[in-house]
């Protein structure tokens, strides 16, 4: 009866003992399974059409991602070169054939396709001006749905108080800008508004949509010479590519010039009030990993921005012009170009 016993005890054990190790190789083979799931990403890389900002930013995204020890990613860059229905299609093929975990986008008019054809999944944008007027984002506090990003836009009146502060005499601004571009057009109105309460004037001049080259630039400004005392460039794709254009009218005709891209004063900008670009990805990125690695919800994480807004003048710039400015100018200047 002992020995009985005994047997069926054992044999409970052997039962027992097999069931644990069956249990506890699920649990292991399941845990490495979610580890692999949880520390490996892949991120679309949304561009519809490039420029050296979005560049910098996405650049700067993509290296602070890359630095993290504990998480690895795989990137793939969907740059339309402009071409929208191109672009669209791209999107798709992000999300069904590659199966992206996260989207991307720089810029405005990349922005808006990705929030108006991706439901399911993550969307992070940085360079985007205005996301709520643009109906990116119901708010930069709440963005909502499956969208958060961080935004370019420098308040309009802190722009033109600096042009003022540069240029006292300054009575009016032409304005060089892109058709139909959100991004360009809030800007300007944004512009306008300000300006009239400083008593200042602002004039406007357009560049087609699909704009290729530096010339149509330069004809858009030409139109402006005469009746301005500064001439502006925003964020804008085609003044990011093509701003050279303006600049060489304002050279041509000694017209200061203003942009909030910094990128033009190397092409002979007189000054700029900007925003670095490549912190913009940085903060894109660590937005991006709280999506992925804290599975927090995109649509409750704020739109964010880069608050250090800096100064520089170009004093060769100055002297091409025969503009003189003054010692107390110069020393407002978080950097001078010389």
């Amino acid at each position: 009866m002992f020995w009985k016993m005994m047997m069926k005890v054992n044999k409970f054990r052997v039962s027992f003992l097999f069931i644990f190790l069956i249990i506890c190789n699920f649990i292991l083979c399941f845990g490495l399974q979610a580890d692999e799931v949880k520390n490996n990403f892949k991120i679309g890389l949304a561009v519809l059409k490039d420029n050296p900002d979005y560049s910098a930013g996405r650049r700067a995204f993509v290296d602070t991602l890359e630095n993290q020890k504990d998480i690895n990613f795989e990137f793939k860059l969907l740059d339309a070169f402009g071409d929208m229905e191109v672009y669209k299609k791209g999107i798709k093929d992000l999300v069904e054939v590659e199966k992206v975990d996260l989207i991307f986008a720089t810029g405005t008019r990349s922005t808006i396709p990705v929030v108006e054809l991706v439901k399911d999944i993550p969307i992070v944008f940085t360079a985007v001006a205005a996301p709520v007027r643009a109906n990116i984002v119901e708010s930069r506090e709440n963005p909502g749905k499956n969208v958060t990003g961080t935004h370019c836009g420098i308040p309009e009146y802190a722009q033109l108080k600096t042009i003022l502060t540069v240029i006292p005499s300054v009575k009016r601004i032409g304005i060089v800008y892109t058709a139909d571009e959100p991004n360009a057009e809030h800007q300007t109105a944004d512009f306008k508004l300000a300006a009239e309460g400083l008593g200042v004037e602002v004039l406007t001049s357009l560049v087609s949509k699909d704009c290729d080259s530096q010339e149509e630039v330069e004809q858009a400004t030409n139109k402006l010479v005469g009746k301005v005392d500064v001439l502006v460039a925003h964020q804008d794709t085609s003044l990011s590519r093509y701003g050279r254009g303006m600049i060489k009218v304002a050279e041509e005709n000694n017209i200061p010039a203003y942009v909030s891209l910094s990128q033009l004063l190397s092409e002979g900008a007189l000054f700029s009030l900007g925003i670095d670009f490549s912190e913009l990805g940085k903060i894109s990125a660590k937005q991006a990993i709280r999506v992925l690695k804290h599975q927090t919800d995109p649509g409750g994480l704020p739109v964010e921005t880069y608050k250090k807004y800096s100064l520089t003048i170009n004093l060769p710039a100055a002297e091409k012009i025969g503009l003189k400015l003054p010692v107390q100018v110069l020393r407002k200047a978080s950097k001078l170009i010389k």
